[in-house]
């Protein structure tokens, strides 16, 4: 009895790992948009270099193979903070890698499962490269802070490319560890900095 007992867990074991192996070979690899380089050239090009234009991110995103989230990831209206917009979802990550993009030059990629510190190089150098091309970045904030139990890391800069008036301010909050978790990268328009201080002195 004992001998069919072992028997029969060996036979339930591997056709359990039979199962999930017939799985994982099924799903086909994640593309390269689920790379933190590919998270962060989806925010270079889709948020920062189209100045967080609704229509601009989306006509990128389609021509990238972006697809509707809703498809794969249901109701994801809540993406959009409450305004119009469209989301979209990066080609190959299976609704890993999303783009949010809304009216009032509102522009979030949200990220999941994806590892904070590398996604946090991978944005830096992103907006790096904008700027050996004459674009205009100031780090304005960078912290750590701790939030349900996790330490995240909160960058915020002041981008201004070359021949445009106004300010777009650019975010990112990542996780401080390794573990993938979710990180969203925004870019939205700041208020114009006015060019006299209240004391009559220029502000730049």
């Amino acid at each position: 009895m004992r001998a069919f007992a072992s028997a029969a867990f060996c036979i339930a074991t591997q056709l359990a790992c039979g199962a999930a192996w017939a799985q994982a070979a099924q799903e086909p690899p994640l593309s390269a948009w689920a790379t933190p380089q590919g998270v962060a050239r989806t925010f270079q090009q889709a948020c920062v270099m189209t100045g967080g234009d609704e229509s601009a991110a989306v006509d990128w995103a389609l021509s990238q193979g972006f697809e509707p989230a809703e498809a794969m990831r249901g109701n994801v209206d809540g993406l959009l903070s409450g305004q119009p917009g469209s989301v979209l979802a990066a080609p190959g990550t299976r609704g890993r890698v999303l783009l949010a993009a809304a009216q009032g030059r509102q522009c979030t990629v949200w990220a999941d499962q994806t590892a904070g510190p590398a996604l946090r190089s991978a944005v830096i150098e992103a907006l790096g490269a904008l700027t050996s091309k004459g674009a205009r970045l100031q780090l304005v904030v960078d912290r750590n802070f701790e939030r349900a139990g996790a330490w995240r890391n909160q960058m915020q800069w002041r981008y201004r490319p070359v021949g445009v008036i106004g300010d777009l301010g650019l975010g990112a909050i990542t996780t401080l560890s390794d573990t993938p978790g979710t990180q969203a990268l925004n870019a939205a328009p700041l208020p114009a900095t006015p060019a006299f201080a209240p004391d009559g002195l220029p502000t730049r």
